[in-house]
């Protein structure tokens, strides 16, 4: 099977797109508008006869930029990306026969085409971790504060923007022209999530290849499911029927002390693996959010985080967490299931698939489970390291540079998106179109959390519910304690925005 799903994906490269189904995606032909006139002159009627509505998708079925027709005459339009981004998404010198490479090319060269326009490109790291997001945020402020206007959009991991923003030096995206956020290459949760108050200071979505590679998922071991008679994970998804219950069911009463050290250890055999972060996917899984909007539109901490259900939730993983059947480690959580002694692994998308390809054995994704059969859809949270883009506010001009960001977020829609996720992911990753259906649900289920953004300034939010997991603690004590503080810190954060708008 893994090697009819490497032939499919060489053929499907060798095309570079695929028409295939995606979100506002349509293989309905251009149609065509007559007007019926009644009692009317001959010309009148050829002329309504004639009249036509151009098709809004591409020769490919994927829907058009909806940008007017724009000319800027060459001019320079300078981008700042970040060298430390965890999946190539910016500069591509030329094409080399690497299908994700070239789609990026040609969207980089479509996008200077359409517009005429000519990118040049500076660079600084730009992760968040270890003070390299406070750095980057004072090297643009750096710039901004001397009146600097060499740059037009500025782009790096999500927190690292977000720190930028709040502190003034990005442009609201709102009064702009060119920006159409209707469209579906800007996903719908990231916009609501982004917007604080009446303004948006940064988005990601299509535009930003890793928002599709770092989402959460679970990957598992078909061959280990068949020797031990494990229900299909697969099989419960389509069913309405995987939930944290069933994560429980389907991962219990494997493990097997295999170094025979009494002790558990990445060299045995266990039913799950994951990082200790990495359980608020868990978290969101279940319809729980951190922050939501408050009357004013800006932000307050959601009643989810110190609700019963959150607490419920806790106790119930945590008691599994610290279980002999999951192995939860900081540095080789994933080493067991590439030796194929751990039946299912939790972790971003990125962090498994390009080795396990290539594992030797058969292996399904499956999003993180629903809460329980109740809920109505799979919800996917999006690691942190995805690529947030933003328009500098000192660029010389904003609304080019909106254009710019506008036809990049549509170019990537038609280029990188369907490379990496329906021709790479959907075929190349996918052994059956069991798995292709699964992509399609995780996909689909993308949200996005300002708390998750803001996790430094609130107190290491995003990672407290997850300690209280992985240590089996209870969350109903520990939240206790955040109830006062939190409010507090996230006040600084909006009162910091509303003094953009000073």
């Amino acid at each position: 099977m893994k090697l009819t799903a490497r032939i499919l994906a060489l053929v499907m490269a060798t095309l570079m797109l695929v028409a295939a189904v995606a979100c506002g995606k349509s293989d309905e032909p251009a149609t065509t508008t007559t007007a019926a006139v009644q009692g009317g002159d001959a010309e009148a009627t050829t002329a309504a006869t004639e009249a036509t509505t151009e098709n809004p998708y591409d020769e490919n079925g994927y829907l058009k930029s909806s940008l007017p027709e724009l000319d800027f005459k060459g001019e320079e339009v300078t981008i700042l990306w970040w060298t430390d981004v965890e999946k190539p998404e910016f500069v591509v010198e030329e094409v080399t026969g690497d299908l994700i490479n070239d789609a990026i090319y040609q969207r980089n060269m479509n996008v200077q085409e359409t517009l005429n326009v000519t990118f040049a490109w500076d660079s600084t790291k730009g992760q968040y971790n270890n003070g390299v997001g406070a750095a980057y945020a004072q090297y643009v402020g750096n710039g901004y504060n001397a009146g600097d206007t060499t740059w037009d959009l500025i782009s790096a991991h999500s927190r690292t923007i977000a720190l930028t923003a709040m502190y003034g030096y990005c442009a609201d995206l709102m009064p702009l022209d060119y920006l159409d956020f209707d469209m579906p290459w800007w996903p719908t949760v990231m916009t609501e999530t982004a917007t604080i108050g009446d303004r948006m200071y940064f988005v990601t979505g299509d535009v930003s290849i890793n928002s599709i590679h770092m989402m959460y998922c679970m990957f598992y071991n078909k061959d280990i499911m068949g020797e031990y008679k494990i229900q299909d994970p697969a099989a419960l998804v389509k069913e309405g029927k995987w939930t944290m219950e069933n994560l429980q069911a389907v991962t219990k009463n494997l493990y097997q002390d295999l170094d025979n050290n009494g002790s558990k250890s990445a060299g045995d055999f266990f039913g799950f693996t994951s990082l200790n972060w990495h359980y608020d996917a868990i978290y969101y899984g279940a319809g729980l959010k951190q922050c939501d909007p408050d009357d004013e539109n800006l932000f307050k901490i959601s009643d989810d985080y110190f609700s019963e259900k959150a607490v419920n939730l806790s106790d119930y993983m945590g008691a599994w967490a610290v279980s002999d059947d999951v192995w939860t480690d900081s540095n080789n959580y994933r080493t067991p299931f590439y030796n194929g002694t751990s039946f299912m692994v939790m972790t971003r998308h990125k962090d498994v698939a390009d080795t396990v390809v290539d594992s030797g054995f058969s292996y399904g994704i499956v999003p993180i489970p629903k809460y329980d059969e109740a809920q109505e859809r799979h919800i996917t949270v999006v690691g942190n390291p995805v690529s947030f883009y933003a328009i500098y506010g000192n660029s010389k001009d904003q609304n080019r540079a909106a254009a710019v960001l506008e036809c990049w977020a549509s170019e990537a829609y038609r280029n990188t998106t369907p490379a990496l996720f329906e021709t790479t992911m959907k075929l190349k990753y996918s052994e059956t179109s069991t798995e292709s259906e699964m992509y399609d649900i995780i996909r689909a289920g993308i949200i996005f959390d300002i708390g998750r953004l803001f996790n430094s300034d609130l107190g290491a939010m995003s990672d407290n519910w997850d300690n209280s997991v992985v240590n089996h603690t209870p969350w109903g004590s520990a939240s206790a304690a955040y109830k006062k503080v939190l409010p507090k810190q996230l006040a600084k954060i909006t009162e910091a925005f509303k003094k953009l708008d000073s």
